[in-house]
């Protein structure tokens, strides 16, 4: 695993602010749904969490298995692609599943919400080659950010089918006059 040394004082401080971010906590929710109490969580809700911590937990998001897994939860009928679940240090597999994602991310922002993604998609190189980079932190938050957006829209989805089936059921309860 690559380590921060001292002169990355700055980069893991800033390290440390996005780990605890809402984003990043909202994404390692998902970590129970996915396989239980897994090592990111455990490691995340620890007390008293150090930069080594946040560093192994970032690297843990940064290798891309993590995140194509939490898509998938949000869209459990992806076209199929490899996904490679060795959890080495090797930044090809890193970019080749972050490719993935992206894929998959834009694929059902088009086929399933029909909409287009304005903004460029994440720089799967970036993300993969250097993750502890300031840039890769930034392409990390865009990618999350693009992950929230399919996860509230389905969200609001099921909500508007859930109305739609109960209005034609019957199952809706009229409101009183008071």
């Amino acid at each position: 695993m690559e380590c921060l040394t001292k002169m990355d004082g700055i980069f893991a401080d800033m390290l440390e602010e996005f780990m605890g971010s809402a984003l990043v906590t909202w994404v390692l929710t998902f970590d129970g749904v996915i396989d239980g109490e897994g090592p990111i969580s455990a490691q995340y809700l620890e007390v008293n969490s150090s930069t080594q911590n946040s560093q192994k937990q970032y690297l843990e998001l940064t290798n891309g298995i993590f995140l194509n897994e939490v898509m998938r939860v949000i869209d459990p009928n992806p076209k199929v692609e490899r996904i490679y679940w060795e959890e080495s240090n090797d930044e090809v597999l890193r970019v080749q599943n972050f490719s993935v994602l992206n894929r998959h991310l834009r694929s059902y922002y088009q086929e399933n919400l029909q909409q287009l993604i304005l903004v460029p998609l994440p720089n799967v190189a970036v993300l993969g080659r250097d993750p502890l980079t300031e840039a890769a932190v930034e392409e990390l938050r865009n990618l999350l950010l693009l992950l929230l957006g399919c996860a509230v829209q389905v969200s609001l989805y099921f909500i508007h089918t859930l109305d739609c089936r109960a209005r034609q059921h019957g199952e809706c309860v009229p409101q009183q006059d008071s």
